[in-house]
């Protein structure tokens, strides 16, 4: 996926080649001398890179020569992805009330309205935009951005809802976004009961969803059900759920506290042996050898593990750390351990739902 920044850089390219032609080539005879100002200092900024200047000259351009909307509306867009939203919806607020707004563009400016509210915060006031839209617009993804809307609002059961419905309309699946749903619903949930009711509909909806098994685990316990609980971490080990080193630090815990820790030292040697190429059943394993003072058997496992999978960070932090080199741990100490699958922003820590793109349990061991 795209970040961010690149996608600035593509609109803000679109609108500048159409303020070029406009401007420069149609009109070049008729340009007025403070347009002119307005765009070579706009291309000045853009060249030092100060976007937010840039963008406040070529609106200064385009404002007074407000006789192509679809620019004007562009550049309030931009404005929403440089983060300043109060001139983005200024722009598009502006535009919604000109006399010359044909169909197409109003619905253009009003989903415009909806993203620049959204990603500034005002809920609301994208619902209104929604509803509006809405009335000419039976398009799918609105009833998405409702979903994504009320989960922020953490209005979780009807965001669950919308999802079902976006599901229906779209024929895409988003069973992890309706069971994590009902996660969010858990957590705030404190009646232990109603809260495992939650979580395993929420693994009955999605049964891959990690966040709801390990919420289910710790819910099991406190509930005093045990039996219940030792399953439920035996079937996240099976299933290979685990996405961190404390993951497994914490799944031990209910062995130390619930039953006998051997077993659980020995399901996670059956994990490694089976070739599994999770780094960090390696990685707690090597640990574990180390407790065992037995350095040169946790080298091995982890020398073993990079001959037959790749050389995660996880695994060569610890491995730089079991030689006690300092020239390794200077060289990946530092290194993030994770990457989001989808729009590749690195993490060195693991999230459940990208802070980047938004998108649920796609963060990978790096």
């Amino acid at each position: 996926m795209l970040d961010n920044n690149f996608l600035l850089a593509t609109l803000l390219i679109a609108v500048l080649l159409s303020l070029y032609y406009i401007f420069v080539i149609r009109r070049k005879d008729d340009m007025d001398e403070l347009s002119g100002k307005h765009f070579l200092k706009g291309f000045g900024f853009l060249a030092e890179n100060n976007i937010a200047k840039a963008l406040d000259e070529f609106s200064s351009v385009i404002i007074e020569n407000n006789d192509n909307l679809e620019i004007y509306a562009s550049l309030g867009s931009l404005f929403r992805k440089n983060g300043d939203y109060a001139k983005a919806v200024h722009i598009h607020e502006s535009t919604l009330s000109n006399s010359k707004l044909t169909k197409s563009l109003r619905k253009y400016v009003l989903f415009e309205l909806v993203k620049d509210y959204k990603a500034w915060g005002q809920f609301d006031n994208a619902k209104y935009y929604l509803e509006e839209l809405i009335k000419t617009d039976k398009s799918p993804v609105l009833i998405k951005f409702f979903a994504e809307i009320h989960f922020m609002q953490e209005n979780y059961a009807d965001a669950e809802k919308y999802y079902h419905r976006y599901e229906k309309s779209s024929g895409k699946d988003y069973s992890d976004w309706r069971a994590y749903c009902n996660v969010k619903t858990a957590q705030k949930e404190e009646n232990v009961k109603q809260k495992i009711k939650l979580l395993e509909k929420a693994i009955k909806i999605h049964p891959s969803l990690r966040i709801a098994q390990v919420e289910l685990i710790d819910s099991y316990f406190k509930a005093g059900h045990t039996e219940k609980g030792l399953s439920a971490v035996n079937e996240f080990i099976e299933k290979d759920m685990t996405s961190s080193y404390d993951d497994l630090v914490k799944m031990r815990g209910y062995y130390y506290d619930y039953s006998d820790v051997k077993s659980f030292d020995e399901l996670i040697m059956k994990k490694v042996s089976s070739k599994s190429d999770n780094p960090f059943y390696t990685v707690f394993l090597s640990d574990y050898f180390i407790k065992k003072d037995d350095p040169e058997k946790a080298r091995e496992v982890i020398r073993d593990f990079v001959e037959k999978h790749k050389p995660y960070k996880s695994i060569l932090k610890r491995y730089s750390r079991i030689k006690l080199d300092k020239v390794l741990i200077n060289t990946f100490i530092n290194d993030p351990e994770y990457i989001c699958d989808k729009c590749k922003t690195s993490y060195n820590d693991y999230y459940t739902v990208c802070a980047n793109c938004k998108s649920l349990e796609t963060i990978k061991p790096l």
